[in-house]
């Protein structure tokens, strides 16, 4: 299977690095928005905690010591208005006026458990709070974000009141209690306190929807904003390997598939890249483009000496082949004539002739010369010369 090509992984690995970096900062951003609002949610609910304890500490320290010694002096013993003795229902009133100001959807309760007001009375989540903080001393704060009503808030819950023996006089039993108290709120509500008893919280809630809502709409912004970014450089990206990575390297394939198809275009070279790295490579693929075909220059002359050298010891070889050949001939043509003349001779017994393969009677000398190729020269014997010449055997 073909291999796939460099620009898939340069390029798909930089935009899957980018994807993957930019969901990551996006994520980021979107959990830094979260953490931001819930940060400056808790600030608020701070805020608002400590303005209603100030309050208290203005009734307590303030308003109270210097009007109650001007009161006592003109009221009825058992007096009592809650807009200027109670400090929590001053909280509540002023808070009452502060949302009909403010559309902040913020929630503000001095929870109580059998609370005097019944505006002030504890939820389940305040309720259950106010019983951990009697079984913990420790116990002085909570927050947190739950949802409430399908909608997202920060809480925070805060120890509130804890009676003292001063303040059994109101929350004992309503006998020993100001007739005016009682008038107001009536004989069975938070009544049998108890010395030491925490009977209330501090609870805030600031909604978080529109917190989250901002925040979702600027981390889409940012991440609107980021991913044009990231778009942006991966083009650039793109721009720059190819012009300065990959066309330099498609020239170089194109070349080495040239010279491959053809051998003609060794020695051929590529234009050297302005980086310094592809300019190596480059210079040294021309390089070996050229000592290439120098070396194709060379062998072709080796070549042509080497062939001319074989031709000319095959022809050698061929002339030495048709001479042992011809050799061979004579050499069986003169076994033959040995055989012959090692055989069985039919000679005359008397003149001496041999009669040949055809049944021709021949001179003895004759027939050995035209088998053997001896040649023949006529002499006398002793023995003959006495008997044929005595005249000369003198």
């Amino acid at each position: 299977m073909q291999g796939r090509r460099l620009s898939f992984f340069l390029h798909g690995g930089m935009l899957a690095g980018f994807a993957v970096a930019g969901g990551l900062m996006v994520l980021l951003l979107h959990h830094a928005m979260r953490v931001s609002a819930l940060e400056e949610a808790e600030a608020k609910a701070l805020i608002l905690l400590d303005r209603s304890m100030s309050i208290h500490d203005y009734f307590n320290q303030q308003l109270k010591p210097q009007l109650f010694p001007i009161i006592d002096k003109y009221m009825p013993e058992g007096y009592f208005d809650p807009v200027w003795m109670s400090s929590t229902h001053a909280n509540r009133v002023i808070y009452a006026y502060f949302k009909k100001r403010s559309e902040t959807g913020y929630y503000y309760k001095e929870a109580a458990v059998n609370a005097r007001s019944p505006e002030n009375e504890a939820d389940d989540f305040e309720r259950q709070f106010i019983a951990e903080l009697n079984q913990n001393p420790e116990l002085q704060k909570r927050s947190g974000v739950r949802v409430w009503d399908g909608e997202p808030y920060f809480f925070v819950l805060r120890r509130g009141e804890r009676l003292e023996d001063a303040c059994l006089r109101c929350h004992n039993s309503p006998e020993l209690a100001p007739e005016g108290l009682v008038a107001v709120y009536g004989p069975e509500r938070s009544f049998g306190r108890s010395a030491g008893e925490v009977i209330s919280a501090v609870s805030v809630r600031i909604p978080l929807a529109a917190a989250y809502g901002h925040a979702d709409r600027v981390a889409f912004r940012s991440s609107a904003l980021l991913l044009l970014l990231l778009a942006a450089l991966f083009a650039l990206h793109f721009v720059v390997n190819r012009r300065y990575l990959l066309l330099p390297l498609g020239r170089m394939r194109d070349k080495a598939r040239l010279i491959t198809e053809d051998a003609r275009h060794l020695g051929e070279e590529v234009p050297v890249p302005e980086s310094s790295e592809l300019g190596e490579l480059a210079e040294a693929f021309n390089g070996m483009s050229r000592e290439l075909r120098q070396h194709r220059d060379h062998l072709e002359e080796v070549v042509a000496t080497r062939t001319a050298a074989l031709q000319a010891e095959v022809a050698q070889r061929k002339r030495y082949q048709e001479e042992g050949e011809q050799l061979i001939v004579e050499l069986q043509q003169a076994l033959d004539e040995v055989k012959t003349l090692s055989g069985l001779l039919p000679i005359c017994s008397f003149c001496k002739k041999i009669r040949d393969e055809q049944g021709a009677w021949q001179q003895l000398e004759a027939y050995v010369g035209r088998h053997s190729g001896a040649e023949f020269s006529h002499g006398v014997c002793p023995e003959c010369l006495k008997r044929h010449y005595p005249e000369f055997n003198r």
